[in-house]
């Protein structure tokens, strides 16, 4: 906290306390009690972790399991750890949403994308977007653009190469990691 905010805090509470001596003595007029002021949702998501473009697997990885260990610790079903799955054998937690005080209580360890990779943030984003999808179809990929941020393969029988996620990889630090 801020030490301006932090100061002002105390001030406004100590303003706000009890009287020392009983509220029963003639002359004296009761006060109301205060609670200390809640953090807002917003002040929180101050602290999510911060993926960057080149975070790698692992910390990323370990990032994402704390969310959704808190997710779970909140009420959020998981599924068996040997289910298999797109990524996988591995955890897999219910996409139903519910139960919604998990995922309010477990917002702070959300993970929060590269900044690069925000539309909101990034005002190149369309272009290095473009770009990206330029690498991908350089190294192979037969890919086209559907929207900034969205591509598809350009039909249903183009092959996928092995190393498809090393190419992607690559392909966002080329186009995102060079002049945002």
């Amino acid at each position: 906290m801020p030490k301006i905010l932090y100061l002002t805090a105390v001030l406004l509470l100590g303003a706000c306390s009890s009287p020392s001596s009983p509220a029963s003595s003639e002359g004296e007029v009761a006060t109301l009690a205060s609670t200390a002021p809640t953090v807002t949702a917003s002040a929180k998501s101050d602290t999510r972790p911060q993926l960057r473009l080149d975070t790698s697997d692992e910390e990323a990885n370990q990032f994402w399991a704390a969310y959704d260990d808190c997710l779970v610790a909140n009420g959020v079903k998981a599924n068996p750890v040997d289910q298999p799955g797109p990524a996988g054998p591995g955890r897999r937690l219910d996409q139903s949403g519910e139960p919604k005080s998990a995922y309010v209580a477990c917002a702070g360890k959300l993970p929060r994308q590269p900044p690069e990779l925000d539309e909101d943030v990034n005002p190149n984003y369309a272009a290095q977007w473009n770009n990206h999808v330029k690498c991908l179809r350089a190294h192979g990929l037969k890919v086209h653009v559907t929207k900034p941020g969205e591509w598809t393969y350009d039909s249903a029988d183009t092959g996928i190469p092995a190393n498809q996620n090393q190419i992607e990889h690559d392909c966002l630090l080329e186009a995102f990691g060079h002049g945002s």
